[in-house]
């Protein structure tokens, strides 16, 4: 690897200011899980490093009110151990339990996933299923992105040079007593320590009377070159009875504009079809599971 210059700030202030005299040359880091890996790539287009491991503005995981919020700089591991997290957003606890090792578990961040924007990252399609916000900072001041205008393209973002990702806002799903849940599957083809085929995320809202699907969220990984919400999915499910959400039918909306599964060295694009046939429904089964629906008697 090249020589980098290596900055360790102590507050989100300092990090802005580094930047602001860095310029493009300087990037900045969170868990660094990355780092060497694109280093040894020769993709690591900068001078200097600008590391925000530890600030404490980055790293608060709290419920206020009806939104949690989760910063970017929590560990996975932290998401993992957290009872509220598995409590009010056990889609997303589903997806932290299945990334890498406990050793990169306990360095790499949410915000990390979020601005490597990866098609394949495994809290993206949740977090897009939840209708996160992201929180962007900068010397000039702070804004919102809603989670489904943050990938711009392969491995791209909407936010700036010069932003930070503060952290997300996750509306509760269950808030004002609405019944909910998600599932996510990720097909892998190790049971750990592996990138996704195809991975699948499921949050579904029902009516008063429990008896249809009020709002669906359905996201995928690696099925087009950023990770996206199912739109077409989304709207064949809502209004529909909860039967709908088990039929392979219900996930054949999916393969439409919003999915493009393309041929990789890790699989093809025709199984990658078959496999959102498959997951969408399962995934949509153990939603209703977590409800206490019992998904083998709706019909």
């Amino acid at each position: 690897m090249k020589h980098l210059d290596y900055y360790r700030p102590q507050s989100l202030d300092e990090a802005l200011a580094l930047k602001g005299e860095r310029g493009a040359e300087a990037l900045f880091i969170a868990g660094g899980t990355d780092v060497m890996v694109l280093g040894r790539q020769k993709k690591l287009d900068c001078a200097a490093l600008i590391s925000l491991r530890g600030l404490a503005e980055l790293t608060q995981m709290k419920l206020e009110g009806d939104t949690f919020f989760l910063g970017a700089g929590v560990t996975l591991s932290r998401i993992l151990n957290s009872p509220e997290a598995a409590r009010h957003l056990p889609i997303l606890h589903d997806a932290v339990q299945v990334m890498g090792s406990t050793q990169m578990r306990n360095v790499a961040t949410v915000g990390g996933n979020v601005m490597t924007a990866a098609s394949s990252g495994d809290t993206l399609g949740p977090l897009l299923c939840l209708e996160a916000v992201c929180r962007l900072v900068s010397a000039q001041g702070e804004r919102r992105v809603p989670m489904h205008e943050m990938f711009t393209g392969p491995r791209v973002t909407a936010a700036r040079a010069d932003e930070i990702l503060l952290g997300l806002d996750i509306p509760l799903p269950t808030s004002g007593d609405r019944k909910s849940s998600g599932c996510f599957i990720k097909l892998m083809r190790r049971a750990a320590l592996d990138l996704a085929l195809i991975n699948v995320s499921v949050q579904l809202w029902l009516d008063e009377a429990g008896e249809t699907i009020a709002k669906a969220r359905v996201a995928a990984g690696v099925v087009a070159p950023t990770p996206v919400r199912l739109v077409e999915s989304e709207e064949a499910l809502e209004g529909a009875p909860l039967a709908e959400a088990l039929k392979e039918q219900a996930a054949d909306h999916a393969l439409g504009r919003s999915c493009r599964p393309r041929d990789s060295d890790r699989c093809s694009s025709w199984y990658r079809e078959e496999m959102v046939r498959v997951l969408v429904p399962r995934a949509a089964g153990r939603a209703l599971n977590r409800m206490g629906i019992d998904a083998g008697q709706v019909g």
